[in-house]
C-alpha cells in the first residue's frame, strides 16, 4: 500500500506541470483582445468599441450580409506579423470572416466602408 501512495504522490507535480503548460493554449488568459465585428447589409455592429491600450487586439469581422463590403480604418497601420506595408482596408466577403492582430496605440480611429453606396457603414475603435 506505501508503494502505491509513493508512485501517486510523484505523479502530481507531473500533472501540474502539463496543466501549467496547456493553459495557455485553452485561451483563458489570451494575450490579445479580442473585438468582433460584425458587418450586415449597410451597418457594422457595435458602432463604438473601447478597448485598453495595455495588450494588442485581435480584430474579426465577420461579414453576414449579402453584399461585399470593406473594413477601412487607420488603425489597421498598426498590424503586427505583415511582411510588407500593411493593408490600410480588408476586403470583406459575404458569408466569410477576416481575422487580425493589432498592436494598440491609444487614440480614437474610425472605420468604414469604401464601397460606393454604402455610406452609412461606419464606427469607432477608441484604444484607452
Amino acid at each position: 500500500m506505501t508503494c502505491h501512495r509513493d508512485r501517486d504522490a510523484n505523479r502530481r507535480p507531473l500533472t501540474g506541470l502539463v496543466a501549467l503548460l496547456l493553459l495557455p493554449s485553452a485561451g483563458c488568459d489570451s494575450v490579445e483582445q479580442p473585438i468582433h465585428i460584425v458587418a450586415q447589409d449597410f451597418r457594422f455592429a457595435p458602432a463604438e468599441v473601447r478597448v485598453s491600450g495595455e495588450r494588442p487586439i485581435r480584430l474579426t469581422i465577420v461579414n453576414e450580409g449579402r453584399e461585399r463590403d470593406e473594413f477601412k480604418s487607420p488603425l489597421l497601420a498598426h498590424q503586427t506579423g505583415a511582411t510588407s506595408a500593411p493593408p490600410s482596408s480588408l476586403p470583406l466577403l459575404p458569408n466569410r470572416q477576416t481575422q487580425t492582430v493589432i498592436r494598440t496605440v491609444p487614440g480614437v480611429y474610425h472605420f468604414y466602408c469604401a464601397i460606393p453606396g454604402h455610406a452609412g457603414m461606419s464606427g469607432t475603435i477608441i484604444v484607452e
